[in-house]
């Protein structure tokens, strides 16, 4: 039987090995510097927000109440396509790309029917930052050589995603390559139906 103190060994270095196989390392101008991969992050980014609807819901306002319904629709939406894979110009279970899944679920979450094209989709709205963003807030990128993304905001900087590498997934506003590419929100004035 293992004494106290191996035991906490034990568990510390259980805990640094998942820790070490949820980071990335990387050399950037003559930096090195370790991150936490994407997957780890969102995963850690939901289960805060998780945590945060738990207390809301054993005493939360009304408005946060609603806040926790929306995000809980969104998911639900959001459930629809998951792994879905990416298709520029597609917009079915066979292929979707990112205006399409915005689109897909404002009709399915809201009830309201945005413009196909992500251009048109930020004009509908009204300029949010990234510090107002609220669930339902449509998101835009602008990656280098590309046109531009969009995808839905969900809370706790998690967003759902029509990702051309990884098709339909959640990702978040605090990995390095949406972060690094992200202009700003647009918050439509709908009510959930």
């Amino acid at each position: 039987m293992l004494n106290k103190k191996k035991c906490i060994m034990l568990i510390l270095c259980i805990i640094f090995l998942f820790n070490c196989s949820n980071t990335q390392t990387k050399k950037s101008g003559g930096r090195t510097t370790t991150t936490q991969s994407d997957s780890a992050l969102v995963s850690q980014k939901m289960n805060e927000l998780k945590i945060m609807q738990q207390k809301i819901l054993s005493n939360g306002t009304n408005e946060e109440l609603e806040r926790v319904l929306l995000e809980d629709s969104l998911l639900k939406s959001f459930n629809v396509w998951k792994g879905t894979k990416y298709q520029l110009g597609g917009d079915s279970k066979n292929g979707i790309d990112c205006s399409a899944l915005t689109r897909r679920i404002y009709r399915d979450v809201f009830k309201y029917e945005l413009p196909r094209v992500s251009t048109d989709q930020a004009k509908v709205g009204r300029r949010i930052s990234i510090n107002n963003l609220k669930a339902g807030d449509i998101l835009f990128f602008r990656p280098e050589g590309r046109t531009n993304h969009t995808a839905v905001y969900l809370g706790n900087s998690v967003f759902l995603n029509a990702s051309s590498s990884k098709g339909v997934v959640l990702s978040s506003l605090e990995s390095n390559y949406w972060g690094k590419y992200f202009q700003y929100g647009v918050r439509v004035d709908v009510k959930k139906s």
